[in-house]
Order: C-alpha cells, then structure tokens, then sequence
C-alpha cells in the first residue's frame, strides 16, 4: 500500500507571478498552494482534489513587511510567524500581532501565510477577523491584471470569498492603528480554533465620545462577519462599561450562532456577548 495519502495530482512551481496566473487560467481545477496548512488536510482526506497544485513557494517578492505611508504592507506569502515577529507590525499593527499569537502552534505559524489564510476564507481563523477588523484592502492578481478588493467586500460566506477562481493573493495593506482595539478569542485549549472570536477597533472624539466603530464576530456565527447593531449602539456615546454592555447585548440578539459539538448556540452567544463587552472595555482604555 501506497504511504502517499494525496489524491494524484500534478505540481508545478512557477518561478514568476505572471506564470502563475497563466497556470491558473489554463486549469479552472488547479489549486493554489500557499503555504499548505489548510489546504493539505483536506487533500489529504480527499475534501479537495484539484488536478494541479500550484506552489508559489519559488515565486519572487511576494515576502516581506514594510511600512507605506499611513499603512503596514505585508506581501501575502509572508508566514504568520514572519508577521507577528516583524518590528514594524509590532509598532504599528499591535492587534495584527495580539492575534497571530493565537494562530494554532508554532510549526503551523512558521509553514502557513497571511495570503493563504485570507484566500482560505476560514470564518474561524484569526487572519479573515483581522483583516476585516481593521478595514484592509488586498490585492489579487490574474491575467486580466489586478484589483484590490475591500474587505467588506472580501468574505462572503463560510469558506467563501470574492477572490476569483484564477486569482492570485499578492499583497495586503492594513491601516496603522495602535489606539482603540482590541483582540478578544476563546478556546478549548491553545493552538485549537476558537469557539469565539471577537475583534474591535474604535475612534474617539476629544471628550472621549465614539466616533467610529467596527466591531466583528469569528468562528461563532459560521463566518467571520460585522456586527452592525452593535456599531450603531457604540456610536456617539462614551466608550464606558455601560455603552460596552449594550453593544454586548445587540451582538448576541442580531446573530444567528451555530452549535456543534464543542459549544451550543446559545453557549455561544453568551461568549460573543462577553467578547464584545471586553473587548470594547480594553479598546476604550487605549485610545
């Protein structure tokens, strides 16, 4: 018996970006292989089988953060490791390094990527609440050019995003922030997925009133989403307990939360409630 638990399938390792999307356009089965630690698992018991991996391992200049004016830059095959140790995100992009602690363990951390991730869409992970949190924009590239694409507009529903079958995630681009934020997760143990994950970034007037507000749920609600009924109850008051507790209270009536072995519905929604609760408490106390 074979020792090989992968589907047959051929690899290729393009040397430049443009044969990538090349590839890609020439096979609409191909995959792209950006790291592996997601998508490995699910070649391995057989919940993908695309005829072609593509592995943009050997492909130049897409590592690397670097600062661009008012945002941090960071090419999408830069590992998670890479991110969270950088100097500039640790200055710039606190919560982007709070929540890259929490990414699995050290061998998925040093293997698997920031493109990867974002490109995977998994409503559970760290990387999609980031970068929705925190208003990025990412490119992709194919060969009918390049577009950025909002992150509003970037996940759309469970392992679901609108980055094209043929395109290819270069680079992302997270605004400075290092006032009004907060990562909050629970899990079983470390290194597992959460069981909820909550993300907050926040702007305030000079009297201390809320002028701005994203606040975003993972893992708990099948996709990592928006929550815009607590937004609204944040707006325009005081980042105070009180204002904390009420934004709480909205996330848990507008979300539809999933159940599962690991948590119920309702257990769940409890969590996102006192999430959301802390998370806008500790964002308050750092603006």
């Amino acid at each position: 018996m074979s020792a090989v638990k992968l589907p047959p399938l051929q690899y290729v390792a393009p040397r430049s970006l443009a044969q990538a999307c090349d590839l890609l356009a020439a096979d609409e089965d191909a995959k792209v292989l950006a790291g592996g630690q997601s998508l490995m698992p699910l070649l391995a018991i057989r919940l993908s089988s695309p005829s072609t991996l593509i592995d943009l391992a050997h492909v130049p200049d897409l590592v690397g953060v670097d600062e661009a004016g008012s945002y941090v830059h960071i090419r999408a095959m830069t590992t998670h490791q890479q991110v969270i140790t950088s100097p500039i995100v640790r200055e710039h992009l606190p919560f982007v390094a709070e929540a890259g602690a929490h990414i699995a363990h050290a061998q998925i951390r040093s293997r698997g990527t920031l493109g990867g991730s974002i490109a995977h869409g998994d409503g559970a992970a760290e990387w999609p609440l980031t970068v929705l949190t925190l208003d990025t924009m990412v490119e992709v590239e194919s060969v009918r050019g390049r577009r950025t694409i909002e992150s509003d507009d970037l996940f759309v529903g469970p392992y679901m995003t609108s980055i094209a079958p043929d395109e290819v995630v270069t680079d992302v681009w997270i605004p400075k922030k290092t006032e009004g934020w907060s990562f909050q997760e629970i899990a079983r143990r470390a290194g597992d997925y959460g069981l909820a994950l909550v993300g907050v970034s926040t702007e305030t007037g000079p009297d201390g009133t809320c002028t701005a507000a994203r606040i975003t749920v993972g893992a708990a609600a099948g996709t990592v989403q928006r929550v815009p009924a607590a937004e609204d109850s944040v707006v325009g008051n005081a980042l105070d307990e009180h204002t904390a507790r009420r934004a709480g209270e909205a996330a848990r009536e507008s979300l539809s939360f999933i159940s599962d072995i690991h948590g119920s519905s309702n257990y769940r929604g409890h969590l996102v409630q006192t999430l959301v609760t802390r998370a806008l408490i500790e964002a308050g106390a750092r603006r």
